[in-house]
């Protein structure tokens, strides 16, 4: 359940669950021909729930291979690759320019739970030459 709360200076935010933090969290990934294969978008600082995961390609890779993208999550201590999906299917980052995908959010029981702490990221494969855009992962408090 989110609240409706007024704050110590007068104005109104959301609350989450349990008086947990407020309101919700977008964590965006930029990506270009120099991005790491490994990107971390956002280090969650409570715990919360994937709501969707969206991208948009602003300039479609040239490379002649597949060039992808999949978002993780991962506790501390765990590398990103090695954590768990997020979705199935993967962002292609060889997509139509400046038109948006939506990912299939994973329906397996708690894997769109994020615990305090635990890293969101994204691993590129491919060669990505000319591809630019970015990936947002939007968050609700839970």
């Amino acid at each position: 359940m989110v609240n409706l709360v007024q704050t110590g200076v007068g104005d109104f935010e959301l609350e989450g669950v349990n008086g947990q933090g407020y309101g919700w969290l977008d964590a965006t990934i930029s990506y270009s021909p120099t991005s790491n294969a490994t990107n971390v978008a956002i280090i969650a600082p409570r715990a919360m729930r994937v709501k969707s995961i969206v991208g948009r390609v602003q300039a479609a890779g040239t490379d002649g291979g597949a060039v992808t993208a999949t978002v993780y999550k991962a506790a501390s201590g765990t590398a990103i690759a090695s954590g768990t999906a997020l979705h199935s299917g993967t962002f292609n980052l060889k997509g139509t320019a400046s038109t948006i995908q939506t990912l299939t959010l994973s329906t397996t029981a708690g894997v769109l739970d994020i615990a305090a702490g635990d890293t969101i990221g994204i691993i590129l494969t491919g060669t990505l030459t000319t591809a630019t855009g970015g990936i947002t992962v939007a968050l609700t408090p839970r």
